[in-house]
């Protein structure tokens, strides 16, 4: 596991965490990337706790989303949000694939038949990202952020938004999206148990 070398994790991410302040010359990205190694180790918490042993590449993809989802994807000079039109879209199909792998993993430890582990994996990735969905709608609503939506900025003046997607539009392929991947998933499991018979 990633959390027996303790140093070596602490150096990585100390490591990255520079480069990407050296590239992006922002200090406000070391809030976000907090967040992204709070979320590494309460997964790692998680993980010992419930003595799960989840693969290392499980932690490698939970550090790699929330910095392309928080970092790369959201904080200047970077702000993939706002210039490829595409990127929320694909890391909300990307991101339940993972965690339909990690649903699944755990799943995987109860004594139940695939169909039914497949059908919890999709509905229980589904049902989160609902809530993820509804955090970004009470983010917008109280804080004024823009994560509903999919908007072009203007980054010669940094104020003005061009709407490409109207926020319940954006929340519709957002689901869209991730029951896709969450359903990819569930397909690829399916045929693979199939296959390997």
């Amino acid at each position: 596991m990633l959390f027996k070398n303790k140093r070596r994790v602490v150096i990585v991410l100390v490591s990255i965490f520079l480069l990407l302040l050296y590239f992006s010359r922002n200090l406000f990205i070391a809030i976000p990337f907090l967040i992204a190694v709070v979320a590494l180790l309460l997964f790692g918490y998680i993980d010992r706790s419930f003595k799960l042993n989840f693969p290392d590449g499980f932690y490698v993809f939970i550090f790699i989303i929330f910095i392309l989802g928080t970092i790369i994807g959201g904080s200047t000079p970077f702000a993939l949000y706002y210039r490829i039109i595409l990127f929320d879209k694909i890391l909300h199909f990307i991101s339940p694939i993972m965690g339909s792998a990690i649903v699944f993993y755990i799943l995987d430890r109860l004594g139940i038949s695939l169909k039914w582990k497949l059908l919890m994996t999709v509905g229980l990735v589904f049902g989160i990202l609902g809530l993820f969905e509804i955090g970004e709608y009470l983010s917008d609503v109280f804080f004024g952020t823009l994560h509903q939506g999919v908007y072009l900025m203007d980054f010669a003046e940094l104020v003005k938004y061009e709407v490409i997607s109207e926020p319940i539009d954006d929340t519709m392929w957002d689901l869209i999206l991730g029951l896709f991947g969450s359903s990819v998933f569930a397909g690829y499991k399916y045929f693979e148990s199939k296959f390997r018979k």
